[in-house]
C-alpha cells in the first residue's frame, strides 16, 4: 500500500473505515439541514477509524454484552499505568474524557471560577457553567498561543484552571517548558486540568505531555481519550491521570460503568505503534491537503497537530459558515473575540475535502 501523504489521500476509499457507513446513517437522524451535509468537517473525529485489533477485540466483546464489564477496567487501568509510568490508583477510566473534564470542572467550580484561554474547548466548561460555576476566560496572544502568564495570574483563587494542549480550536502546543513551569506554579495554588485529547499527534507526545508532573505529585489532572488517534469517538472510552484522592473524586462522581466493547478495544489497541504510525500520518496527509486548498484560496491557516485546521476565512464567521452549510459543508466556529472570521476545518475523509475544496472557491465569491 502507498502510504505516502499522496497515497493516503488518493487511496482514501481504500483506507475509510469500515464504520463509515453505519457513522453516516447515524447522521440522518439528526434534523434535516436547509441543505443536505456532503462534508461534515464540524467535528474532530478521525475517520482513519481504530485498528484491526481494536475492531477485532469489540466484536468479539459483544458476545458478553449481557454482562456489565467490571471485569475489563482493571487490565485497562494497569495497562495505562505501566505505559505512563504512574500507579494505577492514579488511574482514572472515563466514559470518553469529555465526562472526567466536565464533572471535575462542575466539582472544581464549587470552589471558585474556572480560569481557561478562549478560544478552547469549551464544553466541558460550558456544562460546569450551566452546573452554576462561573467562568473566567483570558484571550489567546496575538500569536493565537495560551497567553500563560495571564491564566497564571488568575490562578490564586480559581476553582481550577483549564488548558488544552494543543489547543481546540487553534491546534498549536504550547511551549513544553513555559506550560510545564506554569503548571508547576498554578497548582500550588488550584488544580490544574490539562486535556491532551489530540496530544498523541504531536511530533513529541511524550516531551509535549504534562503527566510526568502528575507522575511527581503536582496537582496536574491530565486527560486523555481513545477518541481522537486511536479513532473511537463512538466506543466513549476516556481516562485521567492524576494524584490518587482526584482519581477518587472522579470515580466518586461518575454513575455508570463503561461499555464492554470500548474496553476491550482501547485495551486491543493502546500504545500500538504500528496503527499510531499510520493514523498519524492519515491525518497529516489530511491537514496537509486543508492547507493546500486554503493556500490556493488565499486564505491563512495556523498549523495544526490536532484532527483539525483553524482557518481566517477574512468574512464573519457566522456568516460564512451559513454559507457553507447552504452548499453542503458544515464546518464550526468559536465564540472568540479575536477570531471573528474564524473556522475550524475538521481532517473528515478524503471525499469530503474533496467537496470542501470544490466549494470554498464558490462560497468565498457568495
Amino acid at each position: 500500500m502507498d502510504t505516502t501523504r499522496r497515497g493516503l489521500l488518493i487511496g482514501g476509499a481504500a483506507l475509510a473505515p469500515a464504520v463509515a457507513p453505519a457513522m453516516a446513517a447515524a447522521r440522518t437522524v439528526d434534523p434535516a439541514p436547509a441543505a443536505p451535509i456532503r462534508a461534515h468537517l464540524g467535528v474532530t473525529e478521525n475517520p482513519y477509524g481504530p485498528s484491526p485489533a481494536a475492531r477485532a477485540a469489540a466484536a468479539k466483546a459483544l458476545d458478553q454484552t449481557p454482562y456489565y464489564a467490571w471485569s475489563l477496567e482493571p487490565p485497562l487501568v494497569e495497562a495505562i499505568a505501566r505505559q505512563e509510568g504512574v500507579s494505577p490508583d492514579s488511574v482514572g477510566l472515563c466514559n470518553g474524557s469529555l465526562e472526567a473534564l466536565s464533572l471535575l470542572s462542575t466539582l472544581f467550580g464549587k470552589a471558585g471560577p474556572i480560569v481557561a484561554p478562549q478560544p478552547t474547548y469549551a464544553t466541558p466548561l460550558l456544562y460546569a457553567g450551566r452546573q452554576g460555576a462561573s467562568l473566567s476566560w483570558v484571550p489567546v496572544t496575538g500569536d493565537h498561543q495560551m497567553d500563560l502568564p495571564a491564566l497564571l495570574q488568575k490562578a490564586s483563587g480559581a476553582g481550577c484552571v483549564y488548558v488544552c494542549n494543543p489547543n481546540n480550536p487553534t491546534g498549536l502546543l504550547a511551549d513544553p517548558a513555559a506550560l510545564r513551569a506554569f503548571c508547576i506554579e498554578a497548582s500550588k495554588v488550584a488544580p490544574v486540568i490539562v486535556d491532551e485529547a489530540y496530544i498523541e499527534i504531536s511530533p513529541d507526545p511524550v516531551r509535549h505531555s504534562m503527566i510526568d508532573l502528575a507522575r511527581a505529585g503536582h496537582d496536574v489532572i491530565v486527560a486523555r481519550t481513545f477518541s481522537k488517534v486511536y479513532g473511537m469517538a463512538g466506543l466513549r472510552v476516556g481516562f485521567i491521570i492524576a494524584r490518587p484522592e482526584r482519581v477518587k473524586q472522579l470515580k466518586s462522581l461518575i454513575p455508570t460503568h463503561k461499555g464492554r466493547p470500548g474496553l476491550a478495544a482501547a485495551l486491543a489497541c493502546y500504545g500500538d505503534a504500528t496503527y499510531l504510525s499510520g493514523t498519524k500520518a492519515y491525518l497529516e496527509g489530511c491537514r496537509e491537503k486543508i492547507y493546500a486548498i486554503c493556500k490556493a484560496n488565499g486564505l491563512t491557516c495556523l498549523p495544526s497537530y490536532g484532527t483539525y485546521v483553524f482557518v481566517d476565512t477574512g468574512r464573519p464567521n457566522l456568516a460564512f459558515q451559513k454559507t457553507l452549510a447552504a452548499m453542503g459543508v458544515e464546518v464550526r466556529v468559536f465564540d472568540s473575540p479575536a477570531h471573528p472570521t474564524w473556522i475550524r476545518v475538521g481532517t473528515a475523509s478524503p471525499a469530503e475535502l474533496d467537496i470542501f475544496a470544490e466549494v470554498l472557491p464558490r462560497a468565498l465569491k457568495a
